[in-house]
């Protein structure tokens, strides 16, 4: 089974940001729970009945679009602490150069491990084409 997930935020709203960081983290932990259940098939694969297989790893991304991309500047030092914790943890984000173009935030207003992307619309979508679950925040 594949966990690769994408989480959405459109919306300039700190609170919304605190819960997609929360809902990662989340994620990441049941996934990695989950994963690391015993099945019969590991049961059979450790008594060397059956090949054992790799396990799974999984991605998480952030795309963030619209207004929201007025959240994710140095300046907003609220954020910053849970969103440096949340990439620790493996969450990369993406903002879409559009909406920044629209809400005119430039790339060196940025915190400095956001990536930016063409478009956060086409983003979606090619992570979902990839095989990415999608949550919207």
């Amino acid at each position: 089974m594949k966990f690769d997930l994408v989480i959405h935020v459109n919306a300039n709203d700190p609170n919304v940001f605190r819960l997609a960081f929360s809902q990662a983290a989340n994620y990441k932990k049941e996934a990695l729970l989950k994963r690391h259940k015993i099945s019969p098939l590991d049961i059979a694969a450790k008594a060397g009945l059956v090949a054992l297989e790799e396990p799974e790893t999984f991605k998480l991304v952030m795309v963030v679009n619209g207004p929201a991309v007025q959240q994710l500047v140095k300046e907003n030092s609220e954020l910053l602490g849970k969103a440096q914790e949340a990439v620790a943890n493996g969450l990369k984000i993406h903002v879409g150069q559009c909406a920044m173009n629209s809400y005119h935030v430039e790339k060196d207003m940025l915190w400095s491990f956001v990536e930016v992307v063409p478009s956060a619309t086409l983003d979606l979508v090619q992570l979902q084409n990839s095989g990415f679950a999608y949550m919207k925040v």
